[in-house]
């Protein structure tokens, strides 16, 4: 019997080694791995976004400006380029919108035609609780009931993912309808506004100095478009912070445009000392609401 049970001592090593196969050692698996269903709730909105309009109603007409655009053909052609601009910005809930005039006295609060807006939040939407997957097995015998676990698991994460996905598609709807709204009541704002010319001169730091009080206010990121030929008269002293936001200025048309050059460089200059990013400067003719809202996309949300 002795030298039966040492014969059998190795069988019944190699037979429990077999059982316990995988458990650590070289980093081999217990079992056939089986694929889980991958779940994953959708994510929030992400970064809100702060859009502000500048447009300039102190143009005088003078010898340097452009008498091919009688007043008020350029300030009203920058009103209908931002109400046309609403609709295309991919704009979502949370994000804001205000807009005021250029004028000598830009920081008056009577030049905002358009007070900061937001669009409207939605309450958060709630997922049903996804699936705990299962534990991986500690030895082959339990590979078995394992594989059955697995099946369950993907039948009920495939299930789950069906809920969320609808939950989502009504929640994307609901949102798409709250940007709509938004937009429409945004646009008979701005349309309902009337540029009445200042000319007396232009405060544009004033202007800058509005939109930098607002964008300090409102977390998040923060896009800035300017209509104007950008030629300061007044020389407000006021110096704003505007937080690193994206600038997009839509140069008034000049008949006589040899000064706009230097001006422009200038102002690149100034802007960056102001914290916010380099500006991009969009000749009258591709100021269009296509090209600001390419522009204003290209740094994305």
């Amino acid at each position: 019997m002795r030298v039966r049970l040492g014969l059998a001592l190795p069988l019944i090593a190699a037979l429990v080694a077999g059982a316990c196969g995988g458990l650590g050692v070289g980093g081999s698996s217990v079992c056939p791995a089986p694929t889980l269903e991958p779940v994953r709730t959708p994510g929030g909105a992400g970064t809100s976004i702060t859009y502000g309009f500048l447009i300039d109603r102190a143009y005088t007409g003078d010898a340097k400006r452009s008498p091919s655009y009688p007043w008020p053909q350029l300030p009203m052609t920058a009103l209908n380029t931002v109400a046309a601009s609403l609709t295309k910005l991919d704009l979502r809930p949370g994000d804001s919108v205000f807009g005021t005039w250029i004028s000598h006295n830009s920081n008056d609060m009577r030049e905002i035609f358009l007070p900061l807006s937001q669009v409207p939040k939605s309450s958060a939407a709630e997922y049903p609780a996804a699936p705990t997957p299962p534990k991986a097995p500690l030895n082959q015998l339990e590979c078995n009931d394992y594989t059955a676990k697995v099946r369950a698991y993907n039948a009920a994460a495939q299930e789950w993912k069906a809920k969320v996905d609808e939950i989502a598609q009504r929640a994307a709807a609901q949102d798409a309808q709250t940007v709509a709204t938004f937009v429409e009541r945004t646009q008979a704002a701005i349309r309902g506004a009337a540029p009445v010319q200042d000319p007396v001169g232009t405060d544009i730091y004033g202007g800058l100095a509005v939109a930098g009080g607002v964008f300090g206010a409102n977390p998040g990121k923060h896009k800035l478009v300017l209509f104007s030929d950008m030629t300061d008269t007044v020389g407000n002293p006021v110096r704003p912070d505007l937080a690193q936001s994206d600038v997009v200025v839509g140069l008034y048309h000049r008949d006589d445009p040899s000064d706009q050059g230097r001006g422009q460089r200038d102002w690149e200059t100034t802007f960056k000392t102001l914290n916010a990013r380099t500006p991009v400067f969009l000749p009258w003719a591709a100021t269009t609401a296509d090209k600001i809202v390419e522009q204003l996309k290209a740094t994305g949300r």
